[in-house]
């Protein structure tokens, strides 16, 4: 019973965001146990409800890149749409320098490169991101950024990752979010 359910969720999760989790699928054929060690940690992830849905997604979607894994990235990307997000601004946060996006979204890209793509910190892009989300917008940003940045680790580890194709990512987030 546990196990046709469990197919179940996952399957209707995938076709929710139009993607495939197979490392998902081996962690629920594994062990039931560890699948619920799974949902805890993207529970912790989730929900966003302390910032803009565009901070939240752009800090996942530079979280998931630094993980340099296509599985993770495509997830990210998918989530987003799925979140209301356009098709340019998703482009956006593919390819935009630190700077060239609008207001706060520049501090959320600049803080989330800096530590989880750099490893290093930037006190000034995060003092303005405090300024304008407020500490539990700019708690709430670092569990996004960092919880994407761990994913593509994981799957790695479980050999889920490919290496993302700048070409396919940019046609990826032109296209239609799954209903």
């Amino acid at each position: 019973m546990f196990g046709r359910l469990t197919k179940a969720m996952i399957a209707r999760r995938e076709a929710r965001l139009g993607l495939r989790f197979p490392h998902v699928h081996r962690i629920a054929e594994t062990s039931p146990r560890l699948l619920m060690r799974y949902g805890r940690f993207l529970s912790f992830l989730d929900p966003n409800q302390d910032v803009p849905p565009e901070a939240y997604h752009l800090a996942r979607i530079r979280g998931a890149m630094a993980g340099d894994c296509a599985a993770s990235l495509e997830a990210e990307i998918a989530r987003a749409k799925a979140g209301g997000l356009r098709e340019g601004l998703l482009r956006e946060f593919l390819t935009a320098a630190p700077g060239e996006l609008p207001g706060p979204l520049a501090d959320v890209m600049r803080l989330a490169d800096a530590v989880v793509r750099d490893r290093r910190d930037d006190p000034e892009a995060r003092d303005r991101v405090r300024a304008a989300f407020g500490e539990d917008g700019l708690i709430e940003l670092s569990y996004a950024m960092n919880g994407a940045a761990l994913i593509p680790g994981l799957r790695r580890s479980m050999g889920f990752c490919g290496t993302p194709d700048p070409g396919a990512l940019a046609r990826l987030a032109a296209q239609e979010a799954p209903q």
